[in-house]
């Protein structure tokens, strides 16, 4: 049974995939009117969904999960930040120390997972960075106004900005022999460092905060809503979606010679 987040996100989506199919049809029609001498003097027809609105029976079968303190969710994200931070550090300067051209390309997938026995270089790097990243941890979470849930909530994108000067004054400090010549920081590395260590973050808290979310188990098709047939269990859930268009905004080729694209609002 699906839970109700993934319910309501399978009719936005289906919407969505209606207003394509839609356009779709719009452009075979806007062909066969270019063909013909007659239909091509003719505006050619196309349809909007300008708000749509769905009303639907469902049944809630479970409620699972809660609210968590704020204390406990912080617990959980320093172990996750300092267990991800750590690994993904370790691997990225050693590449950039065996590779200077990756200062700027190395990214958070094509970082080596590599299980094999650590090199004696690897683990006093290992040592090193976790030393560095449990140091970086004790300031990230200090502030002790995080942990009142009843009036400040996390505020992770203070934090992930906090996390990006903390560990630049610790790259640019205690590992310009990995992001530098040894004398001077390598720029295009540590922005490329700092830029994939917010990513991590916000993927790291994430997954914690996922663990402890609220969720609303429901049964929504047909043939389960009659078999459940007494009408006490049922709830109606009406959404109502309103259309907003988006466009690509084509820009010129950069100095890569990848031509730039955007998706702006129509």
């Amino acid at each position: 049974m699906p839970n109700l987040s993934e319910f309501l996100g399978v009719l936005v989506q289906e919407t969505a995939r209606a207003r394509m199919l839609s356009d779709i049809a719009s452009v075979r029609i806007a062909e066969t009117y270019y063909q013909d001498m007659y239909l091509k003097h003719l505006p050619i027809p196309r349809f909007k969904l300008p708000e749509v609105t769905i009303e639907m029976p469902v049944a809630v079968t479970e409620i699972s999960g809660g609210n968590v303190a704020n204390s406990t969710l912080l617990s959980k994200m320093r172990a996750e930040i300092r267990d991800d931070l750590s690994r993904f550090l370790t691997r990225a300067l050693l590449e950039l120390k065996q590779d200077t051209s990756l200062a700027g390309v190395i990214s958070l997938r094509t970082l080596s997972t590599r299980t094999k026995a650590l090199s004696a270089e690897e683990t006093a790097l290992s040592k090193r960075v976790a030393t560095s990243v449990n140091g970086i941890n004790d300031i990230l979470f200090k502030n002790r106004d995080y942990l009142d849930i009843n009036t400040i909530p996390i505020r992770l994108t203070q934090m992930a900005d906090d996390l990006e000067v903390l560990l630049s004054r610790e790259l640019t400090k205690n590992y310009v022999d990995y992001i530098g010549d040894g004398k001077k920081v390598n720029d295009v590395a540590l922005r490329n460092m700092l830029k994939l260590s917010r990513e991590l973050f916000f993927n790291s808290v994430t997954f914690v905060m996922k663990q402890d979310e609220v969720v609303v188990n429901i049964i929504g098709g047909t043939t389960e809503l009659i078999k459940l047939g007494d009408t006490k269990y049922m709830t109606t859930i009406k959404i109502t979606l309103r259309e907003q268009d988006y466009e690509w905004s084509i820009g010129e080729k950069g100095e890569s010679g990848v031509e730039e694209r955007h998706l702006t609002v129509e």
